[in-house]
Protein backbone atom coordinates (compact mmCIF):
# COMPACT_ATOMS: atom_id res chain seq x y z
CA UNK A 1 0.00 0.00 0.00
CA UNK A 2 1.16 3.51 -0.70
CA UNK A 3 1.32 6.05 2.08
CA UNK A 4 -1.42 8.59 2.60
CA UNK A 5 0.60 11.77 2.46
CA UNK A 6 -0.51 14.97 0.82
CA UNK A 7 2.54 14.93 -1.45
CA UNK A 8 1.74 11.42 -2.66
CA UNK A 9 -1.92 12.26 -3.19
CA UNK A 10 -1.13 15.47 -5.08
CA UNK A 11 0.74 13.43 -7.68
CA UNK A 12 -2.64 11.87 -8.53
CA UNK A 13 -4.42 15.20 -9.10
CA UNK A 14 -3.43 18.52 -10.61
CA UNK A 15 -4.23 20.50 -7.48
CA UNK A 16 -5.71 20.26 -3.99
CA UNK A 17 -9.14 21.40 -5.15
CA UNK A 18 -9.52 18.49 -7.58
CA UNK A 19 -8.18 16.07 -5.00
CA UNK A 20 -10.64 17.20 -2.34
CA UNK A 21 -13.61 17.14 -4.73
CA UNK A 22 -12.75 13.66 -5.97
CA UNK A 23 -12.27 12.35 -2.44
CA UNK A 24 -15.52 13.95 -1.25
CA UNK A 25 -17.50 12.53 -4.14
CA UNK A 26 -16.12 9.04 -3.65
CA UNK A 27 -16.58 9.25 0.13
CA UNK A 28 -20.24 10.09 -0.43
CA UNK A 29 -20.61 7.03 -2.66
CA UNK A 30 -18.96 4.79 -0.06
CA UNK A 31 -21.13 6.22 2.71
CA UNK A 32 -24.23 5.48 0.64
CA UNK A 33 -23.24 1.83 0.29
CA UNK A 34 -20.84 1.50 -2.63
CA UNK A 35 -18.28 -1.24 -2.17
CA UNK A 36 -14.69 -0.05 -1.62
CA UNK A 37 -12.06 -0.76 -4.27
CA UNK A 38 -9.29 -1.43 -1.73
CA UNK A 39 -8.94 -4.29 0.72
CA UNK A 40 -7.72 -2.26 3.69
CA UNK A 41 -10.67 0.12 3.97
CA UNK A 42 -11.95 1.85 7.09
CA UNK A 43 -15.66 1.00 7.52
CA UNK A 44 -16.20 3.88 9.93
CA UNK A 45 -14.53 6.60 7.85
CA UNK A 46 -15.43 6.79 4.14
CA UNK A 47 -13.06 9.74 3.57
CA UNK A 48 -10.02 7.65 4.52
CA UNK A 49 -11.30 4.86 2.28
CA UNK A 50 -11.66 7.30 -0.63
CA UNK A 51 -8.15 8.68 -0.09
CA UNK A 52 -6.72 5.15 0.06
CA UNK A 53 -8.45 4.33 -3.24
CA UNK A 54 -6.97 7.44 -4.86
CA UNK A 55 -3.51 6.64 -3.48
CA UNK A 56 -3.74 3.07 -4.82
CA UNK A 57 -4.72 4.37 -8.30
CA UNK A 58 -8.11 2.69 -8.11
CA UNK A 59 -9.72 6.06 -8.80
CA UNK A 60 -8.45 8.40 -11.47
CA UNK A 61 -9.07 12.12 -11.37
CA UNK A 62 -9.62 13.78 -14.70
CA UNK A 63 -10.87 17.19 -15.70
CA UNK A 64 -13.49 17.38 -18.40
CA UNK A 65 -12.95 20.16 -20.92
CA UNK A 66 -14.95 21.44 -23.84
CA UNK A 67 -18.47 20.33 -24.74
CA UNK A 68 -18.29 17.23 -22.56
CA UNK A 69 -17.80 19.36 -19.46
CA UNK A 70 -20.71 21.63 -20.33
CA UNK A 71 -22.97 18.64 -20.98
CA UNK A 72 -21.97 16.98 -17.70
CA UNK A 73 -22.58 20.22 -15.81
CA UNK A 74 -26.00 20.63 -17.42
CA UNK A 75 -26.94 17.04 -16.56
CA UNK A 76 -25.85 17.62 -12.97
CA UNK A 77 -27.96 20.78 -12.71
CA UNK A 78 -30.97 19.03 -14.23
CA UNK A 79 -30.61 16.10 -11.83
CA UNK A 80 -30.55 18.48 -8.86
CA UNK A 81 -33.68 20.25 -10.10
CA UNK A 82 -35.61 17.01 -10.58
CA UNK A 83 -35.26 15.90 -6.98
CA UNK A 84 -38.43 14.66 -5.36
CA UNK A 85 -40.10 17.03 -2.91
CA UNK A 86 -39.40 16.44 0.73
CA UNK A 87 -41.81 14.44 2.86
CA UNK A 88 -42.88 17.61 4.65
CA UNK A 89 -43.87 19.28 1.37
CA UNK A 90 -45.73 16.16 0.20
CA UNK A 91 -47.65 15.98 3.46
CA UNK A 92 -48.50 19.67 3.25
CA UNK A 93 -49.92 19.21 -0.25
CA UNK A 94 -51.92 16.16 0.83
CA UNK A 95 -53.36 18.07 3.80
CA UNK A 96 -54.51 20.91 1.57
CA UNK A 97 -56.09 18.68 -1.06
CA UNK A 98 -57.76 16.25 1.33
CA UNK A 99 -59.20 18.80 3.74
CA UNK A 100 -62.99 18.38 3.83
CA UNK A 101 -64.89 21.37 2.59
CA UNK A 102 -67.52 22.71 4.94
CA UNK A 103 -70.75 23.81 3.43
CA UNK A 104 -72.51 26.80 4.84
CA UNK A 105 -76.07 26.17 5.89
CA UNK A 106 -78.62 28.86 5.23
CA UNK A 107 -81.07 29.59 8.01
Amino acid sequence: MTELTIDNLLTKAKNKFLLVNAAAGRAKQVAEGSLPYVDNFDPTNPVITALREIAADKIRIKVLAGPAAKKAAQELIMAEQEEAPSALKRLAKEKKSSAPKKEKKKK
